[in-house]
């Protein structure tokens, strides 16, 4: 230490080094008596910060009931859950049973284009210039195992069925240019057989695009087996741009068209039919949109149930998207209002099946017609579940102190700490005037056990079914003993006072807080210590100096010794 050279005692013979570390140690004593408090008050500092949470944590269940969120606890059900469901959707809502009758669902509207959108085809042009939207692919396809040849770029809608009208596949075909349809049938009346659409080896798609493959098979009028179309061959292609799509009623023009009286706007040189569904969709009309591919037209469905019917156009509009896709004079099925009578009242309507204002506090959601009985009721398991939870946080806080200030505790002893252990006990168990019968913990079940005593330091134990009786007999009696206007309550006394102390201000904190009151202790522990090591760092050079001193004096003597030995004396 401090650079010194210590000759170890060569010359006397003395142990220098343990004889300083001894010293040193006899003096640092004190030190290391003041690094062990350090070290205890930092785990007090612990403890508190840790007694503090815990405080703030029964606190909080305290403070659940002054809030009323206790006893504010209700439960609800359906006696046909397929009828109707029941939910609590409030704070407070009515108690009691309510025969309810669904005579009708709410349901929505639906509107539709009055006509295709499409235009009807040109049988007699070559199939890929013809108005057919979807492309046909040249190759051969069957019918009845004969095989046909088609070629798109040459071959016309009337050909190709004249083809087949002469072949040998025993089945007539037609076009209607009204439907937009083709339709075959067995030539013979009275066969019933079926029309086989199709082989295995089929290059071509025609028949896919005729819609004839998955179409159903009826009889005719004069019994033969019969198939049409399921769809009309112009219709549009929704993902083609607005102005290269054939409309049976025109080109659709650029501008603005309302729906509900939301405008939507559009470019027919850029956006498709899809497009324009996605941006009505995406809109606050309230209605959602889709393209009908097997009836060529636009179907709608108002997000609102009820009677409410879906309105198509405005004095504003600027395009005549609305009339081109047969929208203006829509064919709409108005929706219902749902109808029902709670405890055989009078008619109820409502625009919705989600009904909210009908039983104060109750949401019903009806799901079909017929009667269910809704009851409404205080939900005790949720009380008593929070009951525990306070019983639970006064317990732990009471343990916790007894562990930290009985015998061999880190604050053994502690008045402050003891006295909060002292206030909490006190009022938990007192008795409130003016509530009712039940005027105490004990008379709804919470105890220190089979033998109360309000002396003694045991713990909580709840007796759930007295509790359940209490609340059966007098909820509002058990809810103002725990907490009142008056502020009597149980858990009124004990908020203002468990609050102040867990608070930033509070003396838990103010004593094991950063710069707090042990940490004042610390620093100053901490400073003493560093000025002792200084003192000790100056004893232990001093000492080595001593020592080295004698070193050299022993060697002068020796040496003086040694001469007069020469010399003769």
């Amino acid at each position: 230490m401090s650079g010194l050279i210590s000759a170890g005692g060569l010359i006397t013979g003395l142990d220098s080094n343990s004889i300083i570390q001894q010293l040193i140690a006899l003096d640092r004593q004190p030190l290391t008596r003041k690094e062990t408090r350090i070290s205890t008050l930092q785990s007090q500092q612990n403890a508190l910060r840790e007694l503090r949470s815990q405080i703030q944590t029964l606190r909080n269940r305290v403070q659940d009931f002054r809030l009323n969120n206790v006893f504010n606890k209700f439960q609800s059900s359906s006696s046909d859950e397929t009828i109707l469901t029941a939910a609590v959707s409030s704070s407070n809502p009515v108690v009691g049973a309510f025969a309810v009758n669904v005579t009708q669902l709410a349901s929505a509207t639906v509107a539709q284009s009055s006509a295709k959108l499409g235009a009807a085809i040109a049988p007699g042009s070559a199939l890929n210039s013809s108005g057919i939207a979807t492309t046909i692919e040249s190759g051969t396809f069957t019918i009845n195992g004969v095989q046909f040849n088609v070629d798109p770029s040459t071959d016309s809608l009337t050909s190709i069925l004249n083809t087949i009208n002469a072949s040998a596949a025993g089945v007539t075909a037609s076009y209607d240019n009204v439907t937009d349809k083709v339709t075959i049938e067995n030539d013979t009346p009275g066969d019933a057989s079926l029309i086989n659409f199709g082989a295995s080896d089929d290059t071509s798609n025609l028949l896919s695009v005729l819609a004839l493959k998955q179409a159903t098979q009826s009889t005719g009028g004069s019994g033969q087996t019969t198939v049409t179309g399921t769809r009309n061959l112009g219709a549009i292609d929704s993902t083609k741009v607005l102005n290269t799509i054939n409309f049976a009623n025109g080109a659709v023009t650029a501008g603005s068209f309302s729906i509900n009286g939301v405008s939507i706007t559009l470019d027919p040189t850029t956006d498709t039919a899809l497009d324009v569904i996605e941006r009505i969709n995406a809109s606050d009309a309230q209605v959602t949109a889709s393209f009908d591919s097997a009836t060529d037209t636009i179907r709608f469905t108002s997000d609102t149930l009820g009677s409410r019917t879906i309105k198509f156009g405005g004095a504003g509009d600027t395009s005549n998207f609305l009339s081109i896709t047969n929208l203006t004079a829509a064919t709409q099925t108005a929706g219902n209002d749902a109808t029902f009578t709670i405890n055989g009242g009078p008619a109820l309507t409502r625009n919705t099946n989600e009904v909210t204002d009908a039983i104060s506090g109750i949401t019903l959601k009806l799901l079909a017609t017929g009667t269910s009985t809704v009851t409404a009721s205080s939900d005790n398991d949720a009380t008593v579940e929070q009951v525990k939870e306070f019983v639970t946080a006064f317990n732990e806080t009471v343990d916790r102190i007894a562990n930290l200030t009985n015998t061999g505790g880190l604050l053994e002893g502690d008045s402050g700490i003891r006295a909060i252990q002292t206030f909490i006990r006190d009022k938990v168990f007192s008795q409130v005037a003016g509530v009712g019968e039940y005027d105490s913990l004990f008379n709804i079940g919470i105890s220190t056990g089979e033998e109360f005593d309000a002396s003694t330091s045991g713990a909580l134990v709840l007796d759930e079914d007295k509790l359940r009786e209490a609340l059966n007999n007098n909820r509002e009696n058990v809810k103002k003993l725990f907490a009142n206007t008056s502020e009597t309550g149980i858990t009124d006394l004990l908020f203002s006072y468990l609050d102040d102390i867990s608070s930033t201000t509070g003396f838990l904190n103010e004593r094991s807080k950063a710069n707090g009151g042990i940490d004042l202790q610390i620093r100053n522990l901490q400073d003493q210590i560093a000025r002792a090591e200084d003192r000790l760092s100056l004893k232990e050079n001093r000492l080595r100096r001593q020592f080295s001193q004698l070193e050299q004096l022993s060697a002068g003597f020796q040496q003086q010794s040694a001469a007069l030995a020469r010399i003769g004396f």
